[in-house]
């Protein structure tokens, strides 16, 4: 025996039809509100509840989720660009970015140095370009290029930024400056300057020196307290960490990722100091290949930044104080073996950073993504 159908009243009577359209119901049950079809769209099938069974389950389209930019299996910081939400073309457009702003912001600052000197001792353009071509930098030109090197963290942390990671995490793999851990690599680097400094004047003599007030030293001397700085920390920024990580992202493997970016760096490193001299070649190679490996061990640009500024301070703290031509000639023949003195020294401090390092516990891997991971 079976009970009465959807369309038959009590007993078995045929009850009247449903309306062609609108809520109707029999009494006692419920239905939705019909819901008007939209335009274009056919209306929606309507398929009855059978005895026993659930409700349909509505299925929902899965929603794409891009993959995380930051790291999500720890990295470190020569290889922080290799995760999978960064494409492999990334890093290379952003080595061919940097390459074409570092000239253009390099050319517009100097420019500005250049009209500086045209207007305030009245020379021609001509004759300022044929001693530029000479080796002569006049001061306003000296103080321009390294305004335009310290622009060069703007630059960096915008290229940071079109990889898609935030720009902190260029810094560190921590993504902030570790500010106490920058100022104690700087003391530890002003002291092996400072030896180096010793060891000069030691050789040479202040007679030999011939230190004297220059016209305009105070000026001079501001510039180069306040500047220095920031154009070591955009050398640092720039090369140590835009190209140095571009290159290690290219590599799956993490040892020759980290060999051939701190080869690839260095040798840029050496083209952008433009010395003709042998021995000064091989000091600045080798001067990046130590940046490359404290920042590689200290998982950072600190230590880096804070050498390097301590090297430039201390060597240009001189510079107002002498005469102004040929301080800045690096032609064949300028140096010697001599030079390496100051290789030995920061060596030796970067072995004190790298110890002092794994004491603190300084973090040199991090993955800033772990908790988002697909």
């Amino acid at each position: 025996m079976t009970g009465p159908g959807p369309e038959t009243g009590p007993g078995g009577v045929p009850g009247p039809p449903p309306p062609a359209g609108g809520n109707w119901a029999p009494p006692g049950t419920w239905r939705p509100p019909a819901q008007q079809p939209h335009a274009g769209f056919p209306p929606p099938v309507q398929q009855p509840l059978r005895a026993g069974f659930p409700p349909p389950v509505q299925y929902q389209r899965p929603i794409a989720v891009r993959p995380p930019a930051l790291p999500t299996q720890p990295r470190e910081y020569q290889e922080f660009w290799r995760t999978p939400g960064v494409p492999v073309w990334k890093p290379l457009v952003a080595v061919l970015l940097g390459a074409v702003g570092f000239l253009l912001i390099s050319l517009l600052v100097s420019a500005a140095g250049i009209f500086y000197d045209i207007a305030t001792s009245g020379t021609t353009i001509d004759e300022v370009l044929a001693g530029l071509l000479e080796g002569e930098i006049s001061q306003a030109v000296f103080v321009a290029n390294s305004v335009a090197l310290g622009l060069m963290v703007a630059l960096s942390f915008l290229l940071q930024r079109i990889v898609g990671q935030p720009p902190g995490f260029l810094s560190s793999v921590v993504g902030r400056v570790r500010w106490r851990w920058m100022l104690t690599c700087f003391g530890i680097s002003i002291v092996a300057v400072g030896l180096l400094t010793a060891v000069e004047l030691a050789l040479v003599g202040w007679d030999g020196l011939n230190l004297a007030p220059q016209p305009g030293w105070p000026l001079l001397l501001l510039a180069i307290l306040l500047v220095t700085p920031f154009q070591a920390a955009g050398e640092e920024y720039l090369v140590r960490g835009v190209l140095f990580r571009a290159v290690g992202a290219l590599l799956p493997h993490r040892l020759l990722g980290l060999a051939l970016g701190a080869v690839v760096s260095s040798l840029v490193f050496v083209l952008l100091h433009s010395a003709a001299d042998p021995w000064l070649n091989l000091v600045y190679f080798c001067m990046g290949l130590l940046f490359c490996h404290l920042t590689w061990r200290t998982g950072g640009l600190e230590a880096a930044v804070a050498m390097h500024a301590a090297n430039n301070l201390l060597g240009l703290a001189f510079v107002p104080f002498q005469e102004w031509g040929g301080i800045f000639d690096r032609s064949e023949g300028v140096a010697g073996p001599e030079v390496l003195i100051q290789l030995v020294l920061l060596v030796a401090a970067g072995v004190v950073i790298e110890v002092l390092a794994r004491r603190r516990g300084i973090v040199r891997r991090s993955a800033p993504a772990a908790d988002r991971a697909i």
